[in-house]
């Protein structure tokens, strides 16, 4: 399975879809964590079908 990170930036309004993508959804959760420096509205965590697997609520309150 492919994890995908996307966002919303904070002074913006359109979906940032991250580059790179994991094959590992605990890299990419490890990623979005970092992400959250950018203070982005939203982050997420999809999988390569468009579903989503990690949401917002549970990247800010991850451990690390």
């Amino acid at each position: 399975m492919v994890y995908v990170i996307k966002w919303i930036p904070k002074d913006q309004d359109v979906v940032i879809d991250h580059t790179k993508r994991y094959e590992d959804a605990t890299e990419a959760l490890t990623v979005a964590r970092n992400l959250l420096q950018l203070h982005p509205k939203k982050i997420w965590i999809e999988d390569e079908k468009g579903v989503l697997h990690t949401d917002h609520e549970t990247i800010l309150n991850a451990p690390g």
